[in-house]
């Protein structure tokens, strides 16, 4: 089969869509496929996908052409086509966007693909369940698998202190100042919080305090093991496609607490969730770890959402649109 992915930055670059697309693309690899990414930065062909920049791709036909969300450069160049492509689209939604050009994907996609309850909600505002299609956020298990005491050891953590970690891109939806604050009003003993990030160019990474400790990290291996090391992972954001730090975190059987979005209203059963800082601070100061919670989280996420399921949801796109 001959696929394409869309999106607007591709590996050796760093963040959690460059990752997952990477994650689908070689994947489709293994499995036998042809497989192109079109997207605006990158380093050239890698682990036998082909990657460019050149639009001239899609004069040829693809089986199925899969984009990465909307609102961003590349992405959108290949939405407000998608009425002149002869190629179908199969549009993951990410998170739901009422802009003009993804109200376009929206109407003339020949699939949409849900992975949140937010997606379906909106798939159902615009009519168009007929044409949408579960296609589950997956992680790469041998990529995102931590080593336990590598991430304390590397950056000098005592084993004894409890870490609270959060990761992501020092954006304004990761809200990790705010998270730093809150954190510093619970006054924990003996706590510490890790922020990690590839990217301050909007300065808000928090300030360092005797109980916050900012990082800027690129490595994933680093990270994976700041996930495997903590004692609670926190996703603070506002707002997330899925938020693949969650399923990294039942993976390695790492406790999270997340605000009640995305990816973590699907995991619900298997972490803690909340909806203001005030009940996060509550949270912190009486967490306690649920050792059954977390071995059932391992358990569903290693049935359900690893790669091998988002490619295998994808690949059954592709095969119904050949049917028809």
């Amino acid at each position: 089969m001959k696929l394409c992915f869309v999106v607007h930055r591709y590996a050796p670059f760093p963040g959690g869509s460059e990752y997952y697309v990477q994650w689908m693309a070689e994947e489709c690899v293994r499995r036998g496929h042809d497989v192109t990414v079109f997207t605006g930065k990158h380093g050239g062909d890698l682990n036998g996908v082909r990657v460019t920049s050149d639009g001239i791709i899609f004069d040829d036909p693809f089986d199925l052409i899969v984009v990465h969300g909307g609102d961003v450069y590349i992405q959108n160049a290949v939405l407000s086509a998608i009425p002149r492509l002869t190629s179908p689209v199969l549009y993951l939604i990410i998170k739901p966007s009422n802009s003009q050009v993804c109200q376009l994907a929206m109407n003339y996609a020949a699939a949409i693909g849900c992975s949140t309850r937010e997606d379906w909600d909106h798939a159902k505002h615009y009519d168009v369940l007929a044409r949408s299609f579960t296609v589950r956020h997956g992680i790469d298990s041998q990529r995102r698998t931590g080593i336990r005491g590598a991430f304390r050891a590397k950056y000098d953590i005592s084993p004894t202190v409890r870490l609270f970690v959060s990761c992501g891109g020092y954006w304004a939806h990761k809200r990790m100042r705010e998270l730093a604050q809150t954190f510093e009003r619970a006054q924990l003993d003996n706590a510490l919080l890790v922020t990690t990030g590839y990217d301050n160019s909007m300065n808000l990474m928090p300030t360092p305090s005797s109980c916050v400790r900012p990082l800027m990290l690129e490595d994933e291996q680093d990270v994976a093991n700041a996930i495997a090391d903590a004692n609670v992972y926190i996703m603070n954001s506002s707002e997330e496609g899925f938020g693949l730090v969650l399923l990294e975190c039942l993976l390695n059987q790492t406790p999270w607490i997340a605000r009640n979005i995305a990816g973590a209203r699907v995991l619900q059963p298997y972490g803690t969730v909340y909806e203001t800082e005030s009940e996060l601070e509550g949270i912190l100061k009486s967490y306690t770890v649920n050792c059954e919670q977390l071995l059932a989280g391992y358990q569903y996420v290693r049935s359900t959402h690893l790669i091998g399921n988002t490619v295998d949801d994808i690949l059954a796109v592709a095969n119904h649109k050949k049917t028809k």
